[in-house]
């Protein structure tokens, strides 16, 4: 393979000591992840939580690069990797978005966990070594447990765990036309609120997109303005920014269907890991769904995550479950991002769709 990239960066000016990223991209069912395997930020030991301060208040460059047009779009995701800090500890992730730094998302879990592997960067798992493995992901919301399943020379699937899940309550809310619908809000590593899509007159299917997005923003603003659910754990209203369709499944073995629509007007096309976790705390709520039962959700492009709850818990009068998600992603690009000293767009910007970011 040519190396164009060290070509450029020395033999163009322009290029002079130029901001770069060497990034990896994957899709996890449809949905992308762009790993950045080196920010050239100096993380070695801090926390995600710590490392994503860093970024968001210092090196905020680095996800607006990454993220951001003329190398991004609304809905791309990244993940800058945190180095083990010796010989046996685990990696660490910070997540970024069109939106700034959500503290969980599954789906990118699933595509950075992929990349290491078919990389080899996990020296306790071997490529060429059928069988199912378990490691710990540092993430701001804590460790995940992380299972790895190798068949075939490749990373079939990563199931993860999250430390919590758990329903908060029902709103109603207008829709427009003088017309109210239900929004069942849960936290399954981000805050969700979940809508049926014929209560809007609409349902989840790729035509519809559009329109699903500009309902969710009115329900969004609804939701803001009228909900006063508090968090049984924080006792704070949270801001509900994850407004997520939902429909019946279409698929065969399929238990539900959706279509997750963010607060930066991007949507998910994978059926979305937290979104699977936080719908499963509600079934559990509604007695649709109990511990080892598994939930298959499908996306709006026809892929599937499969949840499970392996643990359940009540404290001062609140369910509290730990679920498991398993998916498959895919490696699409090994790439190096580069900024020109000279170009006035250099620093990202984000037009369309939504707010605009310039």
């Amino acid at each position: 393979m040519h190396d164009y990239g060290t070509r450029l960066i020395h033999h163009n000016g322009s290029y002079d000591n130029a901001r770069t990223l060497h990034v990896v991209d994957s899709h996890t069912c449809g949905q992308t992840t762009r790993v950045i395997m080196d920010s050239g930020e100096n993380l070695v030991g801090l926390s995600p939580t710590a490392a994503r301060d860093h970024f968001r208040t210092q090196a905020d460059w680095v996800r607006r690069m990454a993220v951001l047009e003329p190398r991004g779009h609304r809905s791309m995701f990244a993940a800058a990797l945190i180095a083990p800090s010796a010989a046996g500890e685990p990696f660490g992730i910070v997540f970024m978005d069109a939106n700034g730094y959500p503290d969980m998302c599954g789906h990118a879990t699933i595509g950075v966990v992929t990349t290491l592997c078919e990389l080899a960067l996990i020296p306790s798992i071997d490529l060429g070594t059928d069988g199912h493995f378990q490691l710990p992901l540092l993430t701001p919301v804590g460790t995940l447990a992380i299972e790895v399943e190798i068949k075939d020379g490749r990373c079939q699937a990563v199931s993860f765990q999250i430390p919590q899940a758990y329903y908060i309550g029902s709103v109603e809310v207008d829709t427009g036309h003088g017309k109210k619908t239900t929004v069942e809000i849960a936290y399954g590593g981000q805050y969700y609120g979940f809508v049926e899509s014929d209560s809007v007159g609409l349902s989840v299917q790729p035509d519809l997109i559009d329109e699903l997005i500009e309902k969710a923003k009115f329900i969004r603003q609804e939701l803001g303005r009228t909900s006063t659910l508090s968090d049984p754990l924080t006792g704070v209203v949270p801001s509900v920014g994850n407004i997520v369709w939902i429909d019946e499944p279409r698929a065969e073995g399929a238990d539900g269907l959706n279509v997750p629509v963010s607060g930066a007007h991007s949507f998910d096309r994978s059926p979305c890991g937290t979104a699977t976790c936080a719908r499963m705390a509600v079934r559990v709520a509604k007695g649709l769904l109990k511990v080892g039962d598994d939930f298959v959700n499908e996306s709006i492009m026809g892929t599937h995550y499969r949840g499970r709850i392996v643990k359940e818990e009540r404290k001062d009068g609140s369910t509290y479950l730990v679920p498991r998600v398993t998916g498959s992603a895919w490696i699409t690009a090994l790439s190096q991002l580069v900024v020109s000293k000279y170009d006035p767009l250099g620093n990202g910007f984000l037009i369309g769709g939504g707010k605009a970011v310039v």
